[in-house]
C-alpha cells in the first residue's frame, strides 16, 4: 500500500511545480477527488506527509491555507518523477488548464487579522499578482466580528474595492 501513497505525495509536488504558484488545500484535494484518484482523507494525509517531510510549506491567512513546493520538494520530485504515469500527467495538465486562472485568482486575494496591542483588531487585506502586491490595505476595527466580516467579504468584493480606489485616485 506504500506505492499509492508515494504516488499521491509525488503528485502533490508535481501539481505545485507545474502550477507555478501556491495552491490551497481544497485545490489540491479537488484534483484527487475530481479525478477519482483517492478519497479526501488519503489526500489530506498525503498533504500532511509532504509538509512534515519539508517537501512543501504552508502559509495560512484567515480561513485559507496555501502550499508551495520547497527546494527539497523539487529535488525529491526529480528523483521520483517516473512515478507520474502518462495518464496521470495528462490528468494534471487537464486539471491545471481548466482551473489555473480561477485558482490563481482565488489565491491572489489574501485577508488576515490579529489582535491590536491597544485593543481592537488590525485587518490586513492584500491583492497580489504573480506574488507582487497590487494592493495592500490595513484597517483597525473595534471587534473580532468586524474583522471577520472584512476578511470574509474581501474575496468577494476585493476587485470592486481595487477598481474604486483606482478610479478615485486616478481622476
Amino acid at each position: 500500500m506504500a506505492e499509492p501513497n508515494l504516488i499521491y505525495k509525488i503528485t502533490i509536488l508535481e501539481l505545485l511545480q507545474r502550477s507555478g504558484f501556491s495552491l490551497s488545500n481544497s485545490q489540491i484535494t479537488d484534483f484527487f477527488l475530481e479525478g477519482d484518484l483517492t478519497d479526501y482523507f488519503t489526500a489530506q494525509q498525503a498533504i500532511s506527509d509532504d509538509e512534515e517531510a519539508g517537501l512543501i510549506v504552508s502559509s495560512t491567512t484567515h480561513n485559507n491555507t496555501t502550499y508551495s513546493i520547497t527546494e527539497e520538494g523539487k529535488k525529491t520530485l526529480e528523483l521520483f518523477k517516473e512515478k507520474i504515469t502518462k495518464p496521470l500527467s495528462k490528468d494534471i495538465n487537464k486539471y491545471l488548464k481548466a482551473n489555473s486562472i480561477t485558482m490563481k485568482e482565488e489565491n491572489s486575494y489574501r485577508a488576515t487579522y490579529f489582535k491590536a496591542d491597544r485593543g481592537g483588531y488590525v485587518v490586513q487585506l492584500r491583492i497580489t499578482e504573480d506574488d507582487v502586491p497590487a494592493l495592500d490595505v490595513s484597517f483597525h476595527v473595534a471587534t473580532k466580528q468586524q474583522a471577520e466580516t472584512l476578511c470574509n467579504n474581501w474575496k468577494v468584493r476585493g476587485d470592486d474595492v481595487y477598481m474604486a480606489l483606482m478610479d478615485i485616485l486616478m481622476s
